[in-house]
């Protein structure tokens, strides 16, 4: 995969490389194609005690992503049966996503 960036900021850079290491972390029971959300469409999702977005999806597992308490980005997969869509009103993810 060739990766070429123009411009971008340094939390672009951060989120490209949570991106990767999430897809090389993607749980292998599942050989079923990645669809992403759209970029401005982006599901809110509570996991296991996490607010974040849902970037991705199979159809077994979702990708999210989230900032923890001290506002540092991550990506990681989650298994369908463990991710609860939420309203704008009940999420309580970082401002930052």
């Amino acid at each position: 995969m060739d990766v070429v960036i123009k411009s971008g900021s340094p939390e672009d850079m951060e989120r490209m490389i949570a991106r990767m290491d999430a897809d090389k972390s993607r749980p292998i029971d599942d050989p079923a194609p990645v669809r992403d959300f759209p970029r401005h469409g982006k599901p809110l999702v509570y996991v296991s005690g996490i607010y974040g977005k849902a970037v991705a999806y199979t159809h077994t597992y979702g990708l999210i992503e989230w900032l923890d308490s001290s506002g540092k980005y991550h990506m990681g997969w989650a298994h369908s049966s463990s991710i609860k869509r939420v309203t704008p009103e009940e999420w309580k993810g970082g401002s930052g996503l």
